[in-house]
C-alpha cells in the first residue's frame, strides 16, 4: 500500500496521469496480480490525496515490481514530481 499527498498547485491532469499510469501497471509487470489506485474519497481525512493497493503472489513478485523499469519510469517521470516527499507512506503486508 502506498499513500501520498500531492504537492500544492499540481494540475488535476497530472494527478489523473499518475493514477492512470499506476492502474496500467498489471499489463507491464507479470508479477503484479492487481492494483487499485485513485484519489482519496474520504470526506473526514484528507492527509493523503492519492493511494494505491497492489497485490502479489509472494515477496519475490513484489521485488520484481519494485525494481521493474516501468515502475521506475513512473517514479522518475511523474510521482517524484507531484508527490510531496515528506508526506508519503508505504506499508507492505505479508498475508
Amino acid at each position: 500500500m502506498f499513500f501520498g499527498k500531492v504537492k500544492e498547485g499540481v494540475p488535476e491532469a497530472e494527478i489523473d496521469r499518475l493514477v492512470t499510469a499506476w492502474n496500467a501497471m498489471p499489463s507491464k509487470v507479470d508479477t503484479l496480480r492487481s492494483i487499485t489506485a485513485g484519489r482519496n474519497a474520504c470526506a473526514t481525512d484528507q492527509r493523503y490525496t492519492i493511494a494505491l493497493v497492489a497485490d502479489f503472489d509472494d515477496w519475490a513478485g513484489y521485488k520484481v515490481y519494485a525494481d521493474h523499469p516501468a515502475h521506475e519510469q513512473i517514479k522518475h517521470d511523474i510521482s517524484s514530481k507531484i508527490i510531496d516527499a515528506d508526506n508519503k507512506s508505504t506499508i507492505q503486508l505479508e498475508l
